[in-house]
């Protein structure tokens, strides 16, 4: 059975719109903010969920290697 995938709206009484990204690990989320960015309007501001930092089949995306 594929991940689930879900999308959250927050629609507040100013207009503004939140959104919260759910069950896609990684920097992949980030894809689908900007293109819901496009169709809606410039993002004001970003915060990343613990998923955003978890690995996806043995990659750590939330740590930079140096050499």
């Amino acid at each position: 059975m594929p991940d689930k995938h879900e999308l959250e709206l927050f629609i507040s009484e100013e207009g503004e719109l939140k959104v919260h990204i759910k069950g896609i690990k990684g920097p992949a989320c980030l894809k689908i903010l900007e293109n819901i960015a496009k169709k809606i309007g410039e993002e004001k501001e970003r915060s990343l969920t613990s998923e955003y930092y978890e690995k996806i089949e043995g990659k750590d995306l939330g740590t930079t290697k140096t050499t």
